[in-house]
């Protein structure tokens, strides 16, 4: 199986991605739509908020994107071929890492962002993410007067997690130095594998209850954080990652199953200070929009 071979599979067997690809068909979207950065990220934050796992039906939903996406096999491939999309499995763009916060917003300052220490907390296996870290998404190359600037960008215009965002935001743009060190999740099997290496099976009480009544989704493990913080200072989920790793299961004898489901746009979560610059950018007003009105899944 070539490489391309096995990312069309991936794809075809995610969720996400079958949402991502059936809504470019339904709204007339053509490969040449889904290159621009923008759009894509638009989209792709649009699936996610039409699987959202608290509507009571996203199981549902999840398989009918997938049963249904399998005749679009020749869009997904030409989409996946395509030079102008390699960004979607790219590792981390060192010196395009946006951050936006809000006046209110709690994440530490970029200059002392606290490692993790000890044991992971229950609502970190829960959530799947740091008590405390930064959180940046990659600034795309789109024209200068395009709102959506990042994935992040993208989330802020389509509402698809549980982000409350206080305008003005203020955004800056974060170089990383080059000695950082940075775990890359670009499938489900690249996140069972960072839990399988970093988990700790006898800290895990099981799933979350609400979770699998409400989408039939069992998250299972997370990664213990200050055991990943010894070998890395940050985990980037491409935008590939989000679309192929985001409600797959992984099965395996170490850990059980794990299934990525709390990380909702191309983003890094970073759990040690490893920034060599901060540039200030012009503050957000107000919501970034995306062009276009698109039709939903629904």
């Amino acid at each position: 199986m070539t490489a391309l071979e096995h990312r069309l599979d991936d794809f075809l067997r995610a969720p996400v991605a079958a949402a991502f690809f059936l809504l470019a068909e339904r709204n007339d979207l053509t490969p040449d739509d889904l290159a621009d950065p923008a759009t894509a990220c638009t989209l792709g934050s649009t699936a996610v908020r039409e699987l959202n796992p608290w509507t009571g039906t996203a199981h549902y939903a999840r398989t009918a994107a997938m049963d249904a996406v399998m005749s679009l096999r020749p869009l997904v491939l030409s989409v996946l071929g395509d030079e102008r999309n390699s960004w979607w499995q790219a590792p981390l763009h060192r010196d395009a890492q946006l951050l936006l916060r809000g006046q209110e917003d709690r994440q530490p300052a970029q200059d002392a962002v606290p490692a993790p220490q000890g044991a992971i907390d229950s609502w970190e296996t829960y959530a799947q993410k740091p008590l405390h870290a930064l959180i940046t998404s990659t600034e795309l190359a789109v024209p200068v007067e395009e709102q959506i600037r990042s994935s992040a960008h993208a989330e802020l215009a389509c509402g698809s997690s549980d982000w409350n965002a206080v305008y003005p935001m203020r955004q800056h743009r974060l170089q990383v130095g080059e000695r950082a060190r940075v775990a890359e999740v670009h499938s489900a099997a690249d996140w069972h594998q960072l839990v399988v290496r970093y988990g700790d099976p006898s800290t895990h009480r099981g799933s979350d209850a609400n979770l699998a009544g409400s989408a039939d989704l069992d998250n299972g493990l997370a990664p213990t954080w200050s055991a990943v913080a010894g070998d890395f200072d940050g985990v980037h989920l491409s935008f590939a990652g989000l679309l192929s790793a985001l409600y797959v299961p992984v099965t395996s004898a170490e850990v059980g199953t794990t299934t990525m489901w709390a990380w909702d746009w191309e983003c890094t979560h970073w759990i040690r200070s490893v920034f060599d610059a901060v540039t200030d950018l012009e503050e957000l007003s107000e919501s970034p929009r995306a062009a276009g009105d698109w039709l939903s899944l629904g």
